[in-house]
């Protein structure tokens, strides 16, 4: 028994896109919680793959810098969309959000953050080690475990 009632109004097999597509907007709101109006400053930090979104993977992520894939070093993310059309697509959640193209799936990835270095009025060094998220992704592109490993040092 899938758990929702018989007479839903949904096809069979909506339903999990439908639960999906709940569990991926409540994962937006993970970027919310720290640091409002902060997304920009400071090392890459709280890393976490978001899921599928129009064929696209996304993650959103906080600090100065950019994301990339350990295990797909070659994957470039899109660059069709800048930071407004994006908050305007997932939300405005105080964080970035990276669009990458699809892996094949089920797969285990580790999501590294690249801290870009600069001098200014809040000068940032990049750290020793960088922040990274592991994530453990099932066949249709859902979250089976996220593990984040900040490093604010």
């Amino acid at each position: 028994s899938s758990g929702i009632n018989a007479e839903w109004p949904l096809r069979p097999g909506i339903e999990y896109m439908v639960l999906h597509n709940l569990f991926f907007c409540f994962l937006l709101a993970f970027c919310t919680y720290t640091m409002s109006g902060q997304r920009h400053l400071g090392p890459i930090r709280n890393i976490s793959y978001l899921g599928i979104w129009n064929n696209r993977m996304v993650i959103g992520y906080r600090g100065s810098g950019r994301v990339y894939i350990m295990e797909h070093s070659s994957l470039r993310q899109f660059g069709d969309t800048n930071w407004m059309q994006q908050d305007q697509k997932y939300g405005n959640k105080d964080c970035w959000y990276a669009e990458f193209p699809l892996i094949p799936f089920p797969a285990k990835i580790r999501i590294v953050g690249d801290t870009l270095a600069y001098s200014g009025n809040h000068s940032q060094r990049k750290p020793a080690v960088e922040s990274w998220t592991y994530v453990d992704i099932g066949a249709g592109g859902e979250i089976i475990h996220q593990n984040m490993n900040n490093n604010n040092r």
